[in-house]
């Protein structure tokens, strides 16, 4: 059975089917590594509440759709990595973001990483934002791997995967915010007030990744602190972390010296789902920026301008307002916005956050922790996602390798979110 695409999966899919534009999660287990046949059963048990993953997308002159696919085979998507003892995590990582996905039927892959540590393996889902965006992988984690039994697969005339909360979530007055609010974003992708470089796309072996971690209640704590949340915080641990690595650029060459000279202006992805939907198929999300304060700032002044922004952001009506455009304009319309949105010269990177739930397991394996594998937008250098699981936050960044001193990125995270932490606490 057919089901059309949304416009905004369109433009995913439109873009480079390179490697740049897969995301997923790297699921790290505790226990002895399992047998490439036992993950193939395990998911071969489970995948009857995931038609999704046997669809494949189609484009073209009868237009854009998703349907069965005909070459589907699961064991084409099973793929299995063994590296050297004692590998470290990033390079681990990173040579799994410069893997190709299946080249056969959908465009999703599950590779069984292990022999990188002892008594630990990994499991880790990759898939092409043109067919999920963060929190419908989350969900393709969710039932492969969650405590729940897989139950029942959906009936013929049952919703599955389908977006079937109200079209408008807010009042009038919200969504003409929300719609001006989207109006202000094309002006900036069409004449932004600075054009940021356009950076080369990263070829796959000049991917790289490097992570770090923190947990929920640090986070949590420090946002509290400053009048802000858990996104605050991971944002000014990025703000620190670039403005430190941005102060070692050493010529008019170096894209470093770019963000030293001015407030660095980062895109971030919204959802637009409603409870209930987190099944939903596809990409259902929004995008705004939010400009970093300017590193002459000092940070207590800075974090309280952040939290002032993003407060502004959550008011601005933007996630029901797009949540009716998507469903309610041409679609042809929809993509040259969201092309427009998603334009580089506005902004040099890409930020997302999201959640995994919590007691993530396999063959009774507990989940130590899971760290995300973000996208990186064309025209952008790097990029940085914040995934949580449980009490656990993992930060990863994806770059081109050739950026120079891009590999410390997450190091500098930690030290920037160290740093904040010991700050004192604002006068009430």
């Amino acid at each position: 059975m057919k089901h059309p695409l949304n416009p905004i999966d369109e433009v995913f899919l439109a873009m480079d089917r390179e490697l740049g534009l897969v995301q997923g999660q790297f699921l790290r287990f505790r226990g002895l590594t399992p047998s490439l046949g036992e993950l193939h059963d395990h998911l071969a048990e489970r995948l009857p509440r995931l038609p999704r993953l046997t669809h494949r997308a189609v484009t073209g002159g009868r237009g854009a759709f998703r349907a069965p696919s005909s070459v589907f085979e699961l064991s084409d998507h099973v793929q299995e990595m063994k590296l050297p003892v004692g590998t470290p995590l990033d390079e681990v990582l990173s040579a799994l973001v410069r893997r190709p996905l299946c080249e056969r039927g959908p465009l999703w892959t599950i590779t069984l990483v292990h022999s990188y540590a002892d008594d630990e393996y990994a499991v880790c889902y990759r898939v092409h934002h043109g067919l999920e965006d963060g929190m419908g992988a989350a969900h393709v984690a969710a039932v492969l791997f969650g405590a729940q039994a897989p139950g029942r697969p959906p009936r013929d005339g049952e919703r599955s995967g389908r977006r079937s909360g109200p079209l408008f979530t807010a009042g009038p007055r919200e969504l003409l915010r929300g719609a001006l609010s989207v109006g202000a974003g094309m002006t900036r992708g069409l004449a932004p007030g600075r054009l940021w470089p356009r950076a080369q796309g990263a070829a796959p072996e000049n991917l790289a990744m490097c992570s770090t971690s923190a947990t929920r209640r640090e986070l949590s704590e420090l946002g509290r602190v400053f009048g802000g949340t858990v996104n605050d915080a991971f944002l000014m641990g990025l703000w620190g972390a670039l403005s430190a690595w941005s102060a070692t650029g050493d010529g008019r060459r170096d894209v470093r010296s770019v963000f030293r000279k001015a407030p660095v202006p980062v895109r971030m992805p919204l959802s637009t789902r409603h409870e209930g939907e987190e099944d939903a198929v596809g990409n259902h999300l929004t995008t705004t920026v939010l400009t970093l304060p300017g590193h002459e700032v000092p940070p207590a002044d800075a974090f309280a301008q952040l939290v002032g922004s993003t407060q502004r952001m959550r008011s601005s009506g933007l996630r029901p307002a797009s949540r009716a455009l998507v469903a309610l304009l041409p679609a042809p319309l929809i993509r040259w916005t969201v092309r427009r949105l998603l334009s580089p010269r506005s902004s040099p990177l890409y930020a997302s956050n999201y959640a995994l739930p919590a007691g993530l397991s396999f063959r009774d394996d507990p989940a130590v922790d899971a760290i995300p594998l973000g996208v990186l937008l064309p025209g952008n250098a790097l990029s940085v996602t914040l995934l949580s699981c449980g009490s656990r936050v993992q930060v990863s960044f994806l770059y081109d390798r050739r950026l120079p001193g891009a590999r410390r990125l997450a190091e500098l995270w930690r030290e920037a979110l160290d740093e904040l932490n010991a700050m004192d606490a604002p006068p009430a």
